[in-house]
């Protein structure tokens, strides 16, 4: 069951307007509606702008975002009754270390206890679907051209590094 949770601070003004509630796992029912509607809404916007070769100011197209919630050291995740949570790197010993390399800034998925649901507009989604009106192409060929870009700069960088390292061989 979702539920919207409070700031710890008490000031709700701080709050994002992106956030929409809390839940246990990824298989809450309010989640996946709520994911259902933001693609019935996209797929609204695409046919339409598809069908009259424009986006209008009001066509906005959103994505769901979850941020994972719970401990973040491996002596709070298994041990909470007896332990506190603190953020920083004070001398802590090997037995509280963290969950993984950024988990003070980012926890991953698999350690959530319960998930934060925000809802964000995607201008790169906007942009996609500006591109496809003007140029006809779909997100799938954009996405192959992108790729294709990326192994030539690639390719390029490494002939120049190769011709660099020939140089100091001499």
């Amino acid at each position: 069951m979702a539920i919207y949770r409070q700031p710890r601070n008490g000031k709700d003004f701080y709050r994002t307007k992106s956030y929409k509630f809390t839940v246990a796992s990824k298989d809450d029912a309010s989640l996946i509606d709520l994911r259902t509607n933001i693609v019935k809404h996209n797929a609204s916007v695409r046919s339409r702008a598809r069908t009259y070769q424009t986006l209008t100011e009001y066509d906005k197209l959103y994505t769901v975002r979850l941020m994972a919630r719970g401990p973040r050291r491996w002596h709070t995740k298994y041990h909470a009754a007896t332990a506190r949570y603190f953020k920083g790197a004070y001398s802590i010993p090997q037995h509280q270390k963290l969950l993984h390399g950024n988990a003070d800034s980012n926890l991953n998925h698999k350690f959530a206890e319960e998930f934060d649901v925000y809802v964000h507009r995607s201008r790169e989604m906007e942009d996609a679907l500006q591109h496809e009106i003007d140029t006809g192409q779909t997100p799938g060929v954009q996405n192959k051209i992108k790729d294709l870009k990326n192994k030539i700069w690639k390719l390029e960088w490494q002939a120049k590094n190769d011709k660099l390292a020939g140089y100091g061989s001499n």
